[in-house]
């Protein structure tokens, strides 16, 4: 039988073990280019206008913190939503009953300063979904996807910190800040965990991870700063937070973008999770419902 997945079973196989996995050469130069000197105009005007209700400055540090919703200040984002190559993956994994459920411009500037919380091992969307695993077979609740617009060659430039295997693997202690303490305790003592990784990627290449994967920030001890785009891609009842999508950001999107974002124009049924309106799987999935198991045949049968 084909393999209908757009990964490749070796790929599909390693994202199963190992909670993340890298794809390379998702974005060509130009499209690197533009969409990292935009980063780096937000990123100044942020510095320079200090406005920390819209980034993670005041709780993550000045050197590594993260800026809310770059799609409010500029539509060059907006094909990163559904990019054929990575939106392809994620509704494959996920199904057509989604949203985007947040999107952020990481950065991560050379520095010998503590990380604070960004540098400890730890889960992300909160205590709850350590709890919660991603089993073999089932949809997936949340992923997050990364493009990265700089080199992360080598060690400690401030890559994604991973523990392969982690996201099978149940916590068994409670922070609110999701915290692994057994590994911090490592990083604590001056030592390294012995079975964290250190991701290493180019400009370009993008990385899928759950959300429950244990992982931390490294270091940055190179002369650059490391700049990636992040999107959180979660089950369509989950509560959006982080961005707000004003009507300014929602009018210049495709339908299918508007949809992602949560956009169902006069559509009202109460509960949108509960009843989707029809045309939410073929305005996901297009022509590979079907393909990706959520055939429309029963519209025939009513």
């Amino acid at each position: 039988m084909k393999n209908s997945s757009p990964l490749t079973q070796e790929q599909s196989r390693f994202l199963q073990e190992n909670g993340y996995i890298i794809i390379e050469d998702v974005l060509v130069k130009k499209e690197i280019q533009t969409l990292l000197q935009t980063a780096n105009t937000i990123i100044k005007n942020h510095e320079k206008d200090k406005v920390d209700d819209k980034n993670t400055r005041k709780n993550h540090g000045v050197d590594y913190y993260n800026i809310h919703n770059p799609l409010e200040y500029s539509e060059v984002f907006d094909f990163l939503i559904d990019h054929f190559i990575s939106f392809d993956i994620i509704r494959y994994l996920m199904g057509p009953y989604i949203q985007l459920n947040g999107c952020h411009i990481f950065v991560r500037r050379p520095t010998r300063n503590n990380l604070g919380n960004i540098g400890k091992f730890h889960t992300d969307s909160g205590p709850a979904l350590q709890r919660i695993l991603p089993l073999p077979g089932n949809l997936p609740l949340q992923l997050k996807v990364q493009f990265f617009l700089t080199d992360v060659l080598t060690e400690n430039q401030s890559n994604f910190w991973a523990v392969p295997g982690s996201h099978l693997r149940q916590v068994g202690y409670h922070h609110p800040f999701c915290f692994i303490p057994q590994y911090n305790a490592y990083l604590e003592r001056g030592d390294l965990p012995p079975d964290a990784i250190q991701v290493k990627l180019k400009a370009g290449d993008i990385l899928f991870h759950h959300l429950n994967l244990w992982h931390a920030v490294a270091p940055n001890f190179s002369n650059q700063t490391r700049i990636s785009i992040s999107l959180r891609y979660a089950q369509m009842w989950f509560k959006e937070y982080y961005s707000y999508y004003s009507s300014a950001i929602i009018d210049r999107m495709t339908p299918r973008r508007r949809r992602l974002l949560g956009d169902f124009g006069e559509y009202k049924s109460g509960d949108i999770a509960y009843r989707p309106p029809i045309d939410q799987v073929p305005l996901i999935l297009d022509d590979k419902a079907e393909l990706y198991g959520w055939s429309m045949k029963w519209l025939e049968d009513r």
